[in-house]
């Protein structure tokens, strides 16, 4: 059987390790673990992360970033990391997926590839209800922030953006947060506060509500 098809576009490396970090917010020494692997002790960890390229600058491709940000929703969870590789390694092999943290499958078939264990930690990430399979409450919102396509991830939706539609999508801004209501990347809003500008001229000029705007810079400060 011929491997799904995915876009090119979902594939080119769009982000630095450390702008990962800051979309998902996590520490970039953890971004760096999950997307280039680690020794521990006498034994080499692989990536996490697939799909990222080796080297510095831009080397994690959407697709990447999409993965990441399900592996931080495992960890706001309360799952260990020790946990969570054997998940998604069986996510990896029992899907037969390359990416299969970045798959609407995750959803629908991934639920009971990470039920092998009977382990109390294993089971604050999965939880079942009437002898179905249901993610727990954390991880499940932040997968429900996620647009899938036919088979991936389309875009993300950030949910650090409380009451504002902040997306990323590797299409729009060269993937990076974006105001989607308005098409406006957040790094433009914020470059224009950061070189002298008023909040008031800048949201005048985006057309964006001021509170937003300060509430953005806030964010970022």
């Amino acid at each position: 059987m011929a491997k799904p098809s995915i876009d090119q576009a979902f594939l080119t490396p769009l982000y630095s390790q450390s702008e990962v970090a800051q979309i998902i917010r996590a520490t970039p020494s953890t971004v760096q673990r999950w997307t280039t692997g680690y020794s521990d002790g006498s034994t080499q960890r692989a990536p996490l992360v697939t799909g990222v390229d080796r080297g510095r600058g831009f080397t994690v491709p959407f697709i990447g970033l999409t993965e990441a940000f399900v592996i931080n929703a495992f960890r706001k969870a309360g799952l260990p990391m020790q946990r969570i590789r054997p998940a998604v390694e069986a996510l990896q092999r029992e899907l037969g997926l390359e990416y299969a943290l970045a798959s609407n499958r995750l959803r629908t078939d991934g639920v009971e590839v990470l039920l092998h264990s009977d382990d109390e930690l294993d089971r604050r990430l999965i939880v079942v209800r009437n002898g179905q399979a249901a993610f727990s409450e954390v991880v499940d919102q932040y997968l429900k922030s996620i647009d899938f396509g036919t088979l991936y991830a389309e875009r993300l939706r950030l949910p650090q953006y409380p009451g504002l539609n902040v997306t990323v999508q590797p299409t729009i801004n060269g993937g990076q947060p974006t105001l989607a209501d308005r098409g406006i990347a957040v790094a433009d809003v914020l470059g224009r506060i950061r070189s002298g500008e008023s909040p008031t001229d800048v949201a005048v000029d985006y057309g964006v509500a001021h509170d937003d705007v300060l509430f953005l810079n806030q964010l970022a400060a």
